[in-house]
């Protein structure tokens, strides 16, 4: 018997979550239904063989968690484009117009500010909470606004990747110090 004919047992569905990003320093925030796919947080374990005599054994090694791949549709208003420049911008970026400027770098922490704690919702038929990724200490590694065609008619794709320290699922314990 299949588990999806049991009737309290219903199975998660693709196409019911919601993304959150934070509002950051500059307050602006992208609304969740401009996103439109969202990958949900993996992580590899690395493996370190130790040979013993003429055998190998394999012991984890280090957890290392992959980036996340955030795409939104680009709105004229509010612009998703100048929001998310705006994000690293407020992160210490800038055009090096001047040795000043040049010599200026970002930060994680004004990442952090500003990309705040994203969050990975899936819910249920009735718009319930049933999964709740948290993404902390993040920042963007990867901002593509998106190509023009005059031959397509289809919306502007704006692609974002986040990189983190790690992630929990549903709350799991996290030292209140790491905590937003």
């Amino acid at each position: 018997m299949a588990f999806w004919s049991v009737g309290s047992t219903e199975p998660k569905r693709q196409f019911r979550w919601t993304f959150t990003l934070g509002t950051g320093l500059a307050g602006a925030t992208i609304q969740t239904y401009f996103v439109k796919t969202v990958k949900k947080p993996a992580f590899t374990v690395s493996s370190i063989p130790h040979q013993f005599v003429a055998h190998t054994f394999n012991y984890p090694g280090r957890l290392t968690w992959t980036p996340v791949d955030v795409t939104f549709v680009d709105p004229v208003d509010p612009d998703t484009s100048t929001i998310l420049a705006n994000i690293v911008a407020d992160s210490g970026y800038s055009i090096p117009a001047t040795e000043e400027i040049a010599l200026r770098s970002m930060s994680k922490g004004a990442f952090i500010a500003n990309v705040g704690t994203p969050t990975i919702q899936q819910i249920d038929a009735d718009g319930v909470p049933i999964e709740t990724w948290t993404l902390y200490n993040t920042f963007v590694t990867s901002l593509d606004f998106g190509s023009l065609d005059y031959a397509a008619d289809e919306l502007v794709i704006v692609s974002m990747q986040l990189t983190y320290d790690f992630a929990t699922l549903n709350g799991t314990s996290v030292p209140s110090s790491l905590q937003a």
